[in-house]
């Protein structure tokens, strides 16, 4: 189970217990009002029109570039925290926002969340917006959930001061035992079992990552013939040998693929110097150096690299690839695999 698959989780929870809540991915250059906007759309019935009819006419007599429309027939909101031109955003707008909803769903007996994907990839005035309102409505029932990569929360504390309030979890790499229970347990609600070889080469394949344990085990159901409706049927070896290639060509197609493709040629290269370093923790140091570069103008191709989610920072100077099997694909790419 991955970060998104908890929000997921999260919205459904919040959701059953009668909460305006939605989930927006956080999209580079979108602007927050764009995730405000749709995480409001997506929850406006739960509170009723009226109640969130007037938060949002709240925050558009405070901010001039914002636009609310309400008709006879779906509620539509569009949200632009960017002021029109010749005119100035109130910084308190969003607080403004956080505290009009809160105050609503007090009054509605339930709470309002906003569940926000990718953090790492939204704007850092933006953060500290969404930082700073968080906090204004302190003691209302409202706030957010945020997930992104191993570095946001040094993202976030360049934010704003009010970054060290947050709570942070960190959702890591999956032990042995939960990917094999990961593994087990959805198949033994059909009678379906594994082999201890089958289930010992999941647990390799897999490398921890949730992703994987997902497509892994999807193959090798997928191998084994789908045997849903087949109780008693075990797992082999084999089946798991023969879920591998159709695996690996998925990941490389498809994961692998769409995270190259999204680097420039200057920061292909970036990663090519990466991945002939290994597929481990690589000093950036070291990165530059293969690149006949210095840190500071290889800095510029790194940094891009990690906004883009390719590539993150787990330690000072530290790199590392975002997916495990990443660095091999570069190699394969770039025709530089022994």
């Amino acid at each position: 189970m991955g970060k998104t698959v908890l929000l997921h989780e999260a919205l459904d929870r919040l959701r059953d217990r009668g909460w305006l809540a939605g989930y927006s991915e956080v999209r580079k250059n979108a602007g927050i009002g764009s995730s405000v906007a749709s995480i409001l759309l997506q929850g406006q019935a739960v509170l009723g029109r009226g109640k969130l009819a007037k938060a949002l006419a709240w925050l558009r007599d405070m901010a001039h570039a914002t636009t609310v429309t309400a008709g006879t027939g779906d509620f539509s909101v569009q949200l632009g925290l960017v002021p029109a031109k010749g005119t100035q955003l109130p910084e308190d707008a969003l607080d403004a926002l956080f505290i009009r909803l809160g105050e609503a769903a007090s009054d509605a007996g339930v709470g309002a969340m906003f569940l926000l994907d990718e953090l790492q990839l939204m704007d850092i005035n933006d953060l500290s917006a969404l930082l700073h309102a968080a906090n204004a409505a302190e003691g209302l029932p409202v706030g957010f959930v945020a997930t992104g990569l191993p570095d946001l929360p040094g993202l976030v504390a360049a934010a704003g001061s009010y970054a060290e309030r947050l709570f942070y979890d960190r959702v890591d790499r999956l032990s042995r035992l939960d990917v094999i229970v990961a593994i087990e347990e959805p198949a033994a609600t059909f009678d379906v079992s594994y082999q201890p070889e089958a289930t010992e080469a999941l647990v390799e394949l897999v490398e921890g990552y949730p992703y994987f344990a997902q497509l892994y085990a999807m193959e090798t159901w997928r191998s084994a013939g789908t045997p849903s409706d087949r109780p008693g049927t075990v797992i082999t070896l084999r089946d798991v040998e023969d879920a591998i290639p159709p695996t690996r060509a998925r990941l490389e197609e498809g994961l692998y693929r769409i995270r190259y493709d999204k680097a420039s040629e200057r920061e292909q290269g970036y990663l090519g110097a990466m991945a002939a370093l290994g597929d481990g923790r690589i000093p950036s140091g070291d990165v530059a150096r293969r690149l006949g570069s210095t840190p500071q103008a290889a800095s510029t191709f790194r940094d891009r690299l990690m906004s883009k989610g390719i590539i993150y920072s787990p330690a000072h100077n530290v790199l590392e690839f975002s997916v495990p099997g990443f660095a091999g694909y570069v190699r394969r790419r770039q025709g530089s695999a022994p």
